[in-house]
């Protein structure tokens, strides 16, 4: 049971909620020795399978007054003969084009409990069975229902019901995490829009000074609130843009690929982008272990990653007119795992900026997000790896153990 725990915590920690929710219904049908599976909760007027192992229910909705109504808003752990509960859903049956059988119902319980309050639930597990698996109940003609603090407490509740309900509050808190990155996801693109609208307004109100008095964009201070409206609006949609992209990393696509071949479009990307910002004459020194094997990695999101340290390498040499600007970038076996070490030969990092790496918004720099080393490290942690700085009068060096 421990193991079981861990994993689902892990997934919620380091995946997308669906993963977490899949994960935690595979456990609970296994646990329970079921055939199937949904996890429901809440949308608007009517519950909603968020999760199912048929992949037909999810999004489907059903009314309060089903069997999963009656769990969330009663409280109740049923156990029922599905075809002979009037409650039954039928349009669910019609569309897996199957007849759900033995079906047992639990509450999940709301992350927003407080002590002598009964916060509504969050929605309801429902494990199906082909056969009675729970002959102790006693189940007859009639559904079976009890209350869950009373259930919980008496001697029917055997030994994987109650591995059930160790289970379920992490299901709660996987369903809050979803509905937390969905509002936050369309929060952010009905911004990065406004945002868009909101400087080309600027740009239309320039124009109109400039038509009814073109006299006043002449004025040093006129002109310098323009320029500072304009750069603002465009940070404020790229921060927008950024973290839409951060949001995307919990959903991460691990395929058989080559790291190398990954570092050496990075180093491309990083040679052409240092002619871009006026790094005239950057080295590039690419040493990659050709005894690395392909391994299980999100290469898109590694890409991103490393071009990130990249990027903010070639930037500092470029502003501090480094001499002979170099980027070394080294890939080599690690035990079983690889290393990778990014190095510039550019003037190091203040402490002040070292000390804070990786947390959001720390270490922005003019015109900057504040996310781009944020996004790596999620995207190295995601991969189960690690990163370390080293930053010193004579250069910035990281390294990512994968």
């Amino acid at each position: 049971m421990e193991e079981y725990l861990r994993k689902i915590v892990q997934l919620g920690l380091g995946s997308a909620p669906e993963e977490m929710l899949k994960t935690s219904l595979e456990v609970c049908v296994e646990i329970l020795g079921g055939s199937g599976g949904s996890i429901l909760g809440e949308e608007g007027p009517y519950l909603q399978f968020l999760f199912s192992d048929v992949p037909e229910l999810i999004g489907v909705r059903v009314p309060f007054n089903s069997i999963a109504g009656a769990t969330v808003e009663r409280n109740l752990v049923i156990y029922t003969h599905a075809p002979s509960d009037k409650r039954h859903f039928g349009g669910v049956d019609k569309q897996i084009k199957n007849v759900t059988k033995y079906l047992l119902s639990a509450p999940i319980p709301s992350v927003h409990q407080r002590p002598g309050v009964m916060a509504k639930n969050a929605g309801a597990l429902q494990v199906l069975f082909d056969t009675d698996a729970f002959p102790e109940l006693g189940i007859g003609d009639q559904p079976l229902e009890f209350d869950l603090a009373d259930f919980k407490s008496g001697s029917l509740c055997c030994a994987r019901l109650s591995q059930m309900f160790w289970i379920l509050p992490l299901v709660a808190f996987s369903m809050e995490v979803m509905k937390l990155r969905q509002t936050s996801y369309q929060a952010i693109h009905e911004l990065k829009n406004k945002m868009i609208s909101a400087l080309s307004w600027v740009g239309a109100l320039k124009e109109d000074i400039g038509a009814l008095a073109p006299e006043a964009l002449a004025d040093a201070d006129v002109t310098e609130d323009f320029e500072l409206a304009d750069t603002s609006i465009r940070e404020g949609a790229e921060l927008a843009k950024t973290y839409l992209q951060f949001t995307k990393l919990y959903t991460p696509e691990f395929a058989t690929a080559n790291l190398n071949a990954t570092l050496s479009e990075v180093a491309a990307s990083l040679k052409a982008l240092s002619r871009e910002l006026g790094a005239e004459g950057l080295e590039v020194d690419l040493r990659l272990d050709a005894d690395i094997a392909p391994r299980e990695l999100d290469a898109a999101k590694l890409k991103m990653a490393f071009f990130n340290l990249g990027k903010n390498a070639v930037e500092a040499m470029a502003s501090f007119h480094t001499p002979s600007p170099t980027l070394t970038l080294v890939s080599e076996r690690d035990g079983d795992g690889v290393k990778i070490t990014l190095a510039d030969n550019g003037p190091g990092m203040p402490k002040e900026i070292a000390d804070s790496l990786f947390i959001p918004f720390k270490t922005k720099k003019e015109g900057g997000t504040g996310l781009g080393l944020t996004i790596t490290k999620k995207i190295v942690d995601l991969h189960g790896g690690s990163i370390r700085v080293e930053t010193g009068p004579e250069g910035t060096k990281f390294v990512v153990k994968l």
